[in-house]
């Protein structure tokens, strides 16, 4: 199908990385340095990606791809946020408790 979706000019891209953050969505990925549409089911075609280039090197156009799937972006969102580590540690451990004594070892974690 023609609709509209995000177009990455490599050469004006500078590897920043802004506009993979600010896809929501996960269609942009950084590849060897440079922003890559990895997705075209996943791009919505809105562009919340392009204010977030500081060069210009996004923009939008109408081409053939593969219809936007949200429920595709959904179920990759889950997938992604499963293997994410948890920034309190190691995945599967518990959280210890810290006892503060005024013995010699000032804390016991345990």
């Amino acid at each position: 199908m023609i609709r509209k979706i995000v177009s990455i000019n490599e050469e004006r891209c500078n590897g920043c990385g802004l506009c993979a953050s600010a896809c929501h969505e996960g269609a942009i990925a950084m590849v060897n340095g440079k922003a890559k549409l990895i997705r075209d089911d996943y791009c919505d075609g809105l562009g919340d990606c392009l204010p977030a280039c500081p060069t210009g090197a996004i923009s939008i156009i109408e081409r053939e791809a593969a219809a936007y799937d949200e429920q595709a972006v959904l179920a990759g969102q889950a997938a992604k946020a499963s293997t994410e580590q948890s920034p309190h540690g190691c995945p599967g451990s518990m959280a210890r408790a810290c006892l503060l004594y005024t013995s010699p070892s000032p804390r016991d974690c345990s």
